[in-house]
């Protein structure tokens, strides 16, 4: 017999009873607690929906995308040791680029920022670098230019009347033959005149006014016909010095539209600084650079103490050392 149990107290029922003899609650067919005890409680099992399948294109596509990927982010690690990072670009905004870079000279990294001025110390900024200074004109057989108006060409090294032979002038070619040494506060060099009103004569030139080929190109070029307030009448050390520093920024070979100016010249006892300023017009940005030159007022040597990155000199104090503070404009 099959029997049920009560909906309301659990009491066991009688096939077809209509009313609990325990509760006397009424039994209905649709009573939801009526529960057949002999039916099964089986578990119905969750069907699996079947896994999808990939298509061989889609992996194709996936195995691709991946590749590519990887090939991105290796080109990009490469891409970053070749040529720094953008942040490393940004960084070097103080840097000479895109100038030639002067770092075999100076060291920008001793340059101290300030709310308005940068400055930087003659000696840090050169120390343990090459020094960018006059370089003497050299032993043997070489062509060079007369640098300077009115130049004498004597018959011996010394500074007196009696040596004089005849005068040479801005631009005209010499081929000097041999050194001659030092006399009267300079160095000598025995030349022949090639060019010029005096081409043929022979005699003593002092070296402060020769200089090589190369160095008076650049200045025809930047200076005499360029926009500069420099001109062939300029002291001939102040025309050697700023062409020394436009062949280190390697103008010959670039070409620049540059603007070129004196900006500044303060005396110091014996000693001068002067200061110029270099401006590549083409240029988006860092486009000025400020070169500071010492030069010794009993001759024509000099020492440029620093190229940097700056628009204008703000001031310029001499230290016990030797060394000088130089305070600029970026």
């Amino acid at each position: 017999m099959n029997a049920t149990k009560c909906s309301h107290c659990g009491e066991k029922l009688i096939e077809k009873a209509d009313v609990c003899p325990k509760c006397g609650k009424m039994l209905t067919a649709d009573t939801p607690s009526a529960v057949d005890n002999n039916s099964d409680d089986k578990k119905v099992e969750p069907q699996q929906s079947p896994k999808p399948k990939h298509s061989s294109t889609k992996r194709r596509v996936v195995r691709l995308l991946s590749t590519l990927f990887a090939l991105a982010l290796i080109a990009g690690g490469a891409l970053i040791i070749l040529f720094g990072s953008s942040s490393d670009a940004e960084d070097d905004g103080n840097g000479y680029a895109p100038w030639v870079d002067l770092g075999t000279y100076y060291d920008l990294n001793k340059i101290n920022e300030g709310e308005d001025f940068a400055h930087f110390n003659s000696y840090e900024l050169s120390s343990d670098r090459v020094a960018m200074t006059r370089e003497h004109v050299a032993d043997g057989e070489y062509q060079a230019v007369v640098l300077g108006t009115g130049v004498w060409v004597r018959s011996y090294p010394q500074l007196k009347n009696r040596t004089k032979r005849c005068q040479v002038q801005m631009g005209d070619q010499l081929m000097v033959t041999r050194s001659a040494g030092y006399s009267s506060g300079s160095y000598w060099s025995y030349v022949s005149v090639l060019s010029g009103r005096r081409a043929g004569k022979e005699g003593y030139i002092s070296n402060d006014y020769i200089i090589e080929q190369e160095k008076y190109d650049v200045l025809q070029k930047y200076i005499f016909a360029g926009n500069s307030n420099m001109n062939t009448k300029t002291q001939s050390k102040y025309l050697n010095a700023i062409a020394t520093v436009l062949l280190n920024l390697e103008v010959h070979k670039r070409y620049p539209n540059l603007e070129v100016t004196m900006l500044d010249t303060t005396v110091f006892g014996y000693n001068t600084i002067v200061t110029y300023r270099i401006h590549d017009m083409n240029m988006a940005k860092n486009s000025t650079l400020l070169a500071f030159v010492l030069f010794f007022n009993n001759n024509n040597d000099y020492v440029v103490l620093g190229v940097v990155p700056g628009s204008e000199v703000n001031q310029i104090d001499p230290n016990p050392n030797g060394s000088y503070d130089i305070y600029f404009v970026r």
